[in-house]
């Protein structure tokens, strides 16, 4: 039997599990786990290991479906399957949610992320949940990706739509697939609804748009805390002044105070461009991460044994989500 294979990828909550139970013939095989992080202000459970589920285009073909973790704590994932398991893939489906305050970090993040992949095959950006936010526009999208160098085309698909799923896999195979796609089509018309777990609640957060800029509220202190790790936090003005300190020691608010105003100094002395972070890690004592959005920086004072990776994209969620 001749097989074929795609990839998708994207930020948590984005509707790959989703996608890949709905287009699948069988319930698909899902690694999930139940959510512990800022993760559960959104979903009950996450993919931790990958989703799997296959589709028959015919009698001699079918097509496996790959889904990975969305989180970067387990980012070893995305490498195995896209330079092991599925780097003969068709291509690579990328989701994006268009109700996160960011859409544009997400799609940013992920393309870099996935750019071995992205430079030999074929990527098609889904954007989901535009039911729910109607911002950022199709025509957006498409500025981003003429802005990131890419060929790739965007669409706005209900990743609980098997009709929207077949479609986006005949774009991916369709010349290599021995496939009668109207008839694919017609059955996904009258393809049951299928319980997906991973679907977000119907009370999820869907964010206020904000373009590529990021706007800390005060409560962001307290909202950090509940992250693994974390021992206290401070958010600043960009020249320094502490607005809200949930720490006890008035040195480490006068240090994160004095870290804002050095940021800028490292972007004009250095060759990094924009700054966004800067992470000082210590073996004894707790490390002191800074980090900068618009005319706001956040100073977060972790565990020494707590993975400053993990954090950062656990804060970019906490800020993603509003």
């Amino acid at each position: 039997m001749s097989e074929l294979k795609l990839i998708f990828a994207g930020p948590v909550g984005a509707g790959k599990t989703t996608a890949i139970n709905v287009l699948s013939d069988k319930p698909s095989l899902n690694t999930d786990a139940a959510v512990s992080d800022v993760t559960a202000a959104r979903k009950a459970t996450t993919t931790v290991a990958m989703d799997y589920g296959s589709l028959a285009l015919s009698d001699s073909q079918k097509v496996h479906l790959y889904g990975t973790p969305g989180q970067m704590r387990f980012r070893f994932m995305w490498d195995l399957l896209a330079n092991d398991l599925a780097a003969d893939c068709a291509g690579l489906v990328l989701l994006i949610d268009n109700t996160r305050a960011s859409p544009y970090r997400d799609l940013k993040y992920y393309v870099q992320e996935f750019s071995n992949l992205i430079a030999r095959k074929k990527l098609i950006v889904g954007v989901t949940r535009s039911d729910l936010r109607s911002e950022p526009k199709l025509a957006e999208y498409e500025g981003w990706i003429e802005e990131l160098g890419l060929q790739a085309e965007v669409r706005f698909i209900d990743a609980r739509s098997k009709v929207d799923l077949v479609k986006l896999l005949q774009d991916f195979v369709g010349e290599e697939a021995q496939a009668d796609w109207q008839q694919l089509l017609d059955d996904a018309e009258q393809a049951p609804e299928r319980s997906v777990a991973d679907s977000p609640a119907p009370e999820s957060p869907v964010s206020d748009y904000l373009g590529e800029n990021i706007v800390m509220k005060d409560s962001i202190v307290d909202d950090v805390l509940n992250i693994k790790g974390v021992q206290g936090a401070a958010l600043a003005t960009d020249m320094g002044d502490i607005v809200t300190s949930s720490l006890d020691d008035t040195e480490l608010d006068d240090f994160i105070g004095f870290m804002a105003g050095i940021v800028p100094v490292f972007e004009q002395v250095s060759d990094l461009g924009r700054v966004r972070s800067v992470v000082l890690k210590s073996e004894r004592n707790d490390n002191v991460s800074v980090y900068v959005e618009e005319e706001q920086v956040l100073g977060v004072v972790s565990s020494n044994r707590a993975s400053v990776r993990i954090l950062r994209q656990q804060l970019d969620d906490l800020l993603q989500w509003g």
